[in-house]
């Protein structure tokens, strides 16, 4: 357990002078924004509630974290086609795109080429995050069709005092409709750029004897840009930098979900193809065979049940299953010689089941006590690497983890909430951690909240951080790792200012430790993972929101953070010091047609090389339409609409620095319900 005594006696003091205040100003009239309006009539004092914060439902006010919530309906009107594209929408957030998968980054880091381990993803509840890279899927190959989200509960700040590894910088919790948000069958078509083409059917709905299904089905196929030009492989031997037919993608799922009484069974499945056209890890440049294939399936059993006495009982039993295939193009030829063209081969298989169990009680009238414990087992962790020349790795390996942990909401006072948490992990591969949270929530007014956070979290190193090798053709083994940890302390403001608009106001500040870094030996020109410099991240968020009855909805924030290395003061790669952006949703002709238009400024991000992308602004442009013919619903989209020439940092596998994004692209959808 790593906790800087001078950092965490800075929750205390503060806190105590906010307590001292909330006495002192206890006898006098406080300033009520809004007084002399019915509250029953505010659109804001509805508050919404969100489940992921403290693994039971809570006000967004009460929760001890810095929340964002994205409801299926801005999904649908914004366009949003992926994971990737409702995160970077808020603030904090950002994207990278390598043609292969996508890369999150939030709050200032974001290494190029990390598999976004460090945010952990759920959905329902259950981890998401495979047992071999730790990987959060953002793009197509994300599980589940973004048509079935209910909504996606953003927490941000270290979590690991109730979801243990991974939840470092955040969680993100996708929740899926119920059948009873369908009422019978769907099905959905969409067409666009790149010959790209998105067929969905689904069923869902709630019957008489209490028995609730919803079972989907999603296939998608594109050819991608037919034709990519990267400087670096201007050359006539390698096609003059031109990269033709080899940006394809494919991919196919399935989700259901049954539930009756107080058990819910839910299942996904999802596997994709993608096209690698820049050629990384020195692979042969323009061939269409170097590609990807990834799988991922879990099965979930859920008990859940509200007892007489208050007590609340959760228990959950799963299965998961994930699988990588790559195939990548060498020419082994001495210089001079024919080419001596191959195929090498880099295949992943994990396999991995669990349970956890979770109690939540009211006690003395003034705490909501939580106690949870949690085991995964990891039954298959495979890596092997071939060719027909020779195995260069074949591991197998497997590990297992448990952990326990509690929460307290204490109300102190009707205006003044002490939330403290605490978790306990093991890894038989790394050893314990135990991560605390602690927060402050006080409440002066009805329109106001201040919230003061502190917490640490931890990430274990995966398997392939931890075994991964090619017998020295481009990767060596690592000669020790630690988990990486992050302290952090965060004030956040919550102020409703009028009937129609909010605001939050957030200032952070991150020290990251022992950060596990993919990077490249000078020494032998072998990339190997190891513990880097420590880190320190600072920040600033500010989000202006409005909600007017007519359907008018939008956002607007602005974020600034600076990243650098702890020791060096170098700045870190792969961020944006600002970022602004726009969300607006306007109805056209009453609620039946409207426009979604996103509007996202950053500024340049420095590379690994050491030089800096430029500037971009983004703007997206959705219509749509539903119910002029009933259960039918229209969009068409355009992304990029001035067609910005932007670019993002690659990562060390990328000959190139800065990897050029699509232009401008389109979308046209059709939703029709029976």
């Amino acid at each position: 357990m790593r906790i800087r005594l001078s950092l965490f006696s800075c929750i205390y003091v503060p806190a105590l002078c906010l307590v001292m205040a909330v006495s002192a100003m206890a006898d006098s009239e406080p300033l009520i924004f809004g007084e002399g309006l019915d509250e029953e009539m505010l659109l804001f004092a509805d508050i919404p509630s969100v489940f992921s914060a403290s693994k039971y439902e809570q006000k967004v006010t009460e929760a001890p974290s810095r929340i964002s919530i994205v409801t299926a309906k801005e999904i649908q009107r914004y366009g949003y086609q992926t994971l990737a594209d409702i995160l970077r929408s808020l603030p904090g957030f950002y994207a990278n795109y390598d043609r292969n998968y996508s890369y999150t980054g939030v709050r200032g880091f974001g290494i190029p080429g990390d598999y976004n381990t460090r945010l952990l993803l759920l959905v329902d509840g259950h981890r998401i995050n495979d047992n071999v890279f730790d990987r959060l899927y953002s793009d197509r190959g994300f599980i589940l069709d973004i048509d079935l989200i209910d909504r996606v509960e953003i927490v941000r700040g270290p979590s690991s005092s109730l979801y243990g590894s991974s939840a470092f910088f955040g969680v993100v919790n996708v929740i899926t409709k119920k059948g009873r948000d369908l009422k019978g069958a769907e099905v959905s078509a969409a067409a666009g750029s790149h010959d790209s083409y998105q067929g969905r059917v689904s069923y869902g709905n709630r019957f008489d004897n209490g028995l609730e299904m919803l079972i989907s089905g999603t296939y998608y196929d594109s050819e991608g840009r037919h034709w990519l030009y990267y400087p670096e492989f201007d050359d006539p031997a390698t096609n003059n930098g031109v990269a033709e037919d080899a940006d394809d993608a494919e991919l196919e799922s399935f989700f259901t979900r049954l539930s009756f009484g107080d058990f819910t069974l839910e299942g996904a499945y999802c596997e994709s193809e993608k096209g690698v056209p820049t050629s990384p890890y020195e692979t042969v440049f323009n061939d269409p065979r170097t590609r990807t294939w990834d799988g991922r399936w879990y099965l979930d059993l859920k008990y859940q049940s509200l007892m007489e006495s208050g007590t609340e009982i959760t228990a959950r039993l799963f299965y998961d299953r994930y699988w990588y295939n790559g195939d990548w193009v060498y020419d082994y030829a001495e210089e001079g010689d024919p080419p001596d063209i191959e195929i090498m081969k880099d295949d992943s298989d994990g396999k991995w089941w669990g349970a956890e169990a979770l109690v939540t009680r009211e006690l003395f009238e003034r705490h909501r006590f939580i106690l949870g414990a949690e085991f995964r087992d990891s039954l298959q962790q495979t890596q092997s690497v071939w060719d027909i020349y020779e195995v260069y790795l074949d591991t197998k390996t497997d590990d297992y983890t448990w952990a326990i942990f509690m929460q307290d909401e204490f109300r102190i006072r009707d205006d003044l909430i002490l939330n403290l948490g605490l978790r306990y992990d093991y890894f038989d591969t790394v050893g314990s951690s135990t991560n605390p949270r602690a927060a402050l929530i006080y409440s002066p007014f009805e329109s106001t909240t201040l919230k003061l956070l502190y917490g640490t979290a931890f990430r274990a190193p995966n398997t392939y951080e931890l075994y991964y090798h090619d017998d020295g053709e481009t990767h060596k083994p690592c000669e020790d790792l630690d988990p990486e940890t992050i302290e952090t302390i965060e004030l956040v403001m919550e102020q409703r200012l009028t009937e129609h608009l909010s605001a939050v106001a957030s200032v952070f500040r991150n020290e990251i430790e022992d950060l596990i870094v993919l990077t490249k030996d000078p020494a032998d020109d072998l990339m190997v993972f190891e513990n880097m410099d420590d880190a320190k991240v600072t920040g600033t968020e500010l989000e202006l929101e409005g909600q007017w009855d007519n359907g008018w909805k939008g956002s607007l924030s602005y974020t600034y953070q600076d990243a650098e290395n702890d020791h060096t003061g170098e700045r870190l790669v792969n961020f944006s010091r600002q970022m602004v952006k726009l969300n607006l949703i306007a109805p056209l002709i009453g609620d039946d047609f409207g426009a979604g238009l996103e509007m996202q400024y950053e500024s340049g991000r420095k590379t690994i090389k050491g030089n800096e992308t430029d500037d971009k602004f983004i703007t997206n442009l959705t219509l749509f339409s539903k119910n002029w013919v009933k259960g039918l619903r229209l969009s068409a989209s355009i992304y990029n609409l001035f067609d910005e020439d932007y670019g993002c940092p690659a990562s060390e596998e990328h000959t190139q620095d800065i990897i050029e994004q699509d232009g401008r692209t389109f979308r046209f959808k059709i939703d029709y319900a029976f």
